[in-house]
Parts: structure tokens; sequence; C-alpha cells
């Protein structure tokens, strides 16, 4: 795959989603500031205070039938305003810092160009799946409402709410495609370790009668396996470098997609119940899209995230099964390579686990874990209102029945 397009690409993506102001450079290979990346963050950030204080403006009618229909539902996009005013300015500070450890882990991929292979489709899908869900979900929208655009003050309101959460995931969108491209570099890695190895065995095992061709060639294949050792090394400690300079960014989106799901799952749970009486057959089925867009659409991004975490597991895996498998024959390796070789399983082993401030392990197992447990408490808090509000009304049932 070409690595360079990829890379321009995404950059393209994440200028548009207003997440990156640098633009990438083919020469260099290098992300640098650009003035159209500032002035593309400037007028989106003039937009947003726009649709920001739009949320404040008391003759709102679609904010005051909110609060009267739901106070919970209400204080929860509050607090989606509030957070993604947060979000906002440090998605900035986010791209801006992040760049150098995204420069040095550019640097460990190679540059030489190659055709367009499976591996780059699945990059390209693993960038814009999101993008193309969200997108069938607004041309529904936009047919169910004939095309017609809503009032500008709702869709200020709307904006407010998506803008800093489309700008947040362009994060994950960035740790994805690199961590997508990390594995590619690894199983190049792997397959000159294991031709190296291989070619090593062969050469011990057919008793080359040149004696100095032989030495030759073993101080041939030491030299190329270190400088492996030392490629893996260094792509490792990028790789865990890029990570902590984006691993915050992560955790706010985290934090928002949870905060849009429990207001998603709430406002369902009482749509089905009572809210759908004021709702026309035309509008209730763009609630119901509207609604569904939460789910797919952060559903597309935990997917792609744990795709790539398995796959680039499963890369690191086959390497150390590789290496091991080689070192289980004592005698085929030479006293040179032996070392060598479990110098680079201990590098696998150590330098491609990341962890959230060295405490919890930002793999499959933790991030499933993770949206499992974000699930229960979503799922106990709606179950918690409904059955309280449900109590309210029994109370009040009650009451008029004994007056």
């Amino acid at each position: 795959m070409n690595h360079s397009r990829i890379l321009r690409i995404t950059n393209v993506v994440l200028l548009l989603t207003g997440y990156q102001m640098h633009w990438f450079e083919k020469k260099s290979q290098r992300f640098r500031l650009s003035l159209p990346g500032v002035l593309n963050i400037f007028v989106l950030g003039v937009i947003y205070a726009g649709c920001f204080s739009q949320h404040f403006d008391s003759k709102s009618s679609l904010l005051k039938v909110l609060k009267d229909v739901s106070p919970f539902l209400f204080l929860l996009t509050r607090t989606q305003l509030l957070l993604g005013a947060k979000v906002f300015a440090y998605a900035v500070y986010s791209s801006v810092k992040s760049v150098g450890a995204v420069n040095s882990l550019v640097e460990t991929l190679p540059t030489r160009h190659s055709g367009f292979r499976k591996d780059e489709v699945i990059a390209y899908v693993l960038l814009g799946s999101t993008f193309g869900i969200l997108f069938c979900f607004v041309l529904y929208i936009s047919y169910e409402m004939k095309f017609e655009l809503p009032p500008l003050e709702d869709a200020m309101i709307g904006m407010a709410l998506f803008l800093p959460h489309l700008i947040l995931a362009g994060s994950l969108r960035l740790y994805i495609v690199l961590a997508w491209l990390t594995r590619g570099q690894l199983n190049e890695l792997k397959r000159n370790a294991e031709e190296e190895l291989r070619a090593n065995m062969t050469k011990d095992e057919a008793n080359i009668a040149s004696t100095s061709f032989a030495i030759s060639a073993k101080t041939t294949s030491v030299d190329t396996l270190e400088n492996l050792k030392r490629k893996l090394e260094i792509l490792g400690s990028s790789f865990r470098f890029f990570f902590q300079s984006i691993q915050h960014s992560l955790i706010l989106l985290f934090a928002m997609n949870g905060n849009c799901l429990l207001g998603g799952i709430y406002s369902l749970t009482y749509y089905w119940n009572t809210w759908h009486i004021i709702f026309e057959d035309r509008k209730r089925r763009i609630f119901y899209a509207a609604n569904a867009s939460i789910y797919a659409c952060i559903a597309s991004d935990y997917i792609c995230l744990m795709v790539v975490l398995f796959i680039m597991e499963k890369e690191r895996m086959n390497f150390i099964r590789c290496l091991d498998l080689f070192l289980a024959q004592r005698n085929s390796l030479s006293k040179k390579m032996r070392p060598l070789a479990k110098d680079i399983k201990a590098i696998l082993k150590r330098s491609f686990y990341t962890k959230f401030h060295s405490f919890l392990r930002f793999d499959l197992s933790y991030v499933s874990l993770m949206v499992f447990a974000q699930s229960i408490i979503i799922s106990l808090i709606v179950i918690f209102h409904y059955l309280n509000d449900e109590i309210l009304l029994l109370k009040e049932e009650l009451n008029s029945k004994d007056d």
C-alpha cells in the first residue's frame, strides 16, 4: 500500500472536519502548520461560538419544549454543550501537541510507493465508514423533511452539540489509520526477520564448504537482524509516544459518546411510552432516524477501533510465535543470532503495550470491557429515571383517587 497517499487523504479528511491545522508534505513526509488550516479552525470557531450562544436564547421554542417535556434530557443537553466547549478548545491544543509524535511515527514508516492493494482499501474503509453511515442518515432525514432546511435557530442548537463531537472524533480516526499503518510495518519486519533467520538456518544445515564465505554470510545476517531490531524498537517507542500524546482526546471522546448514548437511549425509552403521541408519522420517522444515527455512528467508530486493535495484536503475536519457532530449535541458530532473536521478542512484548497513564491497557479486551461498562451504567441510569417517574405518576394517581 502507498503510505504517503493514505496519509494525504487522512490529512484532507481531518482538515475538513477541523481536527488538524497541519498539511502533510509529500516530499518531506511531515505534517507542518498551514495557513489554510489555521483559517479553517478560526472560521469553525466563529461558527461554533454563534451556535453555542444560541443555547442561552430565552426565546428558543425548541429549548423551552425540551425543558418542559424532560428536565433530565435538558440537563444532558447542557452537559454535552459544556463538555463540547472544553472539547473544542482541547482538540485545537491536542492537534498541535500530537503533531511531533505523529511525525516521529511517520518517519518509521517506509516512504517507497507501491500499488493500490487490499490493505490500502481497508485503510480508507476504516477512515470513512462513519462518514458514509452519517451521510446515509442525513440523506434519509432530508428526504423525510422534503429537503427543506430546519429553522436556523434550531439548526444552530444542533450544530453546537454536533460540531465538537465531529472534531474530536478526528483523534480516533487518526489513531485508527496510524495503527493500521504500524501494523503493516510490523508485518513487513516479521517477514524480513523470518527470511533472515530461515536463511541463517539453511546455511548452518548445509555446512557450507567455504569458511570465509560462511563467516561473511553470518556477519551480514547478524548486522541485518541488528538493524531490524533497531527499526522495531524505534517503531514501538514512536507508536507509544503517539498514543500518549492522543490519549486524553480518546478519553474525552469516550465521555462524549457516553453522554450521547445516554441521551439517545433515554429519549427513545420515553418516546415509546409517552412522547410518540405528540409526533405525526413523518416526524416519527425523522425521530427514529436521528436516534438511530447516534448508535450507528458511535458503533461504527468502536467497531473500526476494535478491528484495528485485534489485527494489530494478532500481528504482534504472530511475530512472537515465529520467533519462538526458531528459538525452540536450539542448535539451529548461531550464538550471535540467538540473543538478537530473544531481544526482538522482548521488544515485541514490551514496546507495543499502550496504557492510559500507565494504568489501564488500551487493547481489545479492555476497550470491550470499557464499552460494556459504559452500556451497563447507561442502562441503569435510564431504568432508575424511568422507574422513578413511573412511581411519581402512580403516587399522583393514588392521591387523585383518594381525593
